[in-house]
């Protein structure tokens, strides 16, 4: 019973492996380094203003675009979260998680990517629309409706970022 149990977390750790996989490419594409992958990064850490990727042989680079780099939570050596913004305005959330799944089997702990989508429709009431954030990892996708439910981040300057 045992050996079957840790064969499912086995099973289960390599999807959510293989969605971060999927996501490292989706960040490649939309928020790409100066060189080098996503998949790669060995950790993520804001030096000054900008996001500066470690490799696992010490090399480092940025972001292509450094102003895509908009936001983060948590120390600028070890964010629990980091925020990215494309060219057509929307954001990109990565979060680290060193405790759980998958973030601990991940070489810079990435625990999920989460993207905004374009403006949909929270209830069919006609109430104003509002950005959707879809979990590659979960595949959930949830609404920021309420004002408590918004995320807020830490920008650059060291103003509040809230979505």
């Amino acid at each position: 019973m045992k050996a079957q149990i840790q064969h499912t977390e086995l099973e289960n750790t390599s999807t959510e492996c293989q969605k971060l996989i999927v996501a490292k490419q989706y960040l490649d594409q939309h928020c790409p380094l100066e060189f080098g992958s996503h998949k790669d990064v060995s950790s993520y850490v804001v030096y000054y203003n900008h996001l500066m990727v470690f490799f696992a042989d010490g090399q480092h680079c940025g972001l292509k675009n450094c102003k895509q780099f908009v936001a983060l939570c948590g120390h600028r050596e070890a964010p629990s979260a980091i925020l990215l913004k494309k060219a057509d305005g929307m954001h990109i959330e990565l979060s680290f998680d060193t405790g759980c799944e998958p973030g601990r089997h991940d070489r810079a702990h990435l625990n999920d990517v989460q993207y905004e989508t374009p403006l949909s429709p929270v209830s069919g009431t006609g109430e104003a629309l509002s950005p959707m954030w879809m979990s590659f990892v979960s595949g959930v996708q949830h609404a920021l409706v309420n004002q408590q439910d918004r995320k807020c981040y830490r920008a650059k300057n060291g103003d509040d970022y809230q979505l």
